[in-house]
């Protein structure tokens, strides 16, 4: 808004390179409510600070799995993993490390096949960043 003379104000129309802005920040955030609520059913279950942990658990998954195998040397260490096995058997769990790292890596190749989604968000804002035009922003759709 811009003031020609005292108390009279005027809105300047929305340039096209405003509209393409607010186009185009708009379906960046249409891409990636598309994309969250798809990765919701993967994630509700697991809050924010256990899925920081989750790529030291497969490591170390991945890890001990491989010694198990071969079993040959000392058993890698798996300080994540100890504690959160500890935490699951309490004082009378039975569940063994073996055990944990096997489910531990079923679920990190759910999450690794949920990346091709990842993918796919990163090449539709890519798209949208690239357009010349609102008409082929709104053409991009999830």
């Amino acid at each position: 808004m811009i003031q020609l003379q005292e108390g009279v104000h005027y809105t300047l129309p929305i340039t096209d390179a405003e509209k393409l802005d607010d186009a185009k920040s708009a379906k960046i955030k249409e891409i990636n409510d598309a994309y969250t609520a798809e990765a919701q059913p993967l994630i509700k279950e697991y809050p924010d600070v256990e899925q920081q942990t989750w790529a030291l658990q497969d490591a170390e998954a991945k890890a001990y799995l491989a010694w198990h195998d071969v079993q040959q040397g000392a058993a890698p260490a798996t300080p994540v993993l100890d504690q959160i096995l500890a935490g699951r058997n309490g004082d009378d769990g039975t569940e063994t490390m073996h055990e944990l790292c096997i489910a531990v890596r079923g679920n990190a190749e759910m999450f690794t096949q949920f990346q091709q989604l990842t993918g796919r968000r990163q090449r539709l804002v890519k798209a949208v960043r690239a357009a010349e035009t609102v008409e082929v922003v709104d053409g991009i759709s999830w």
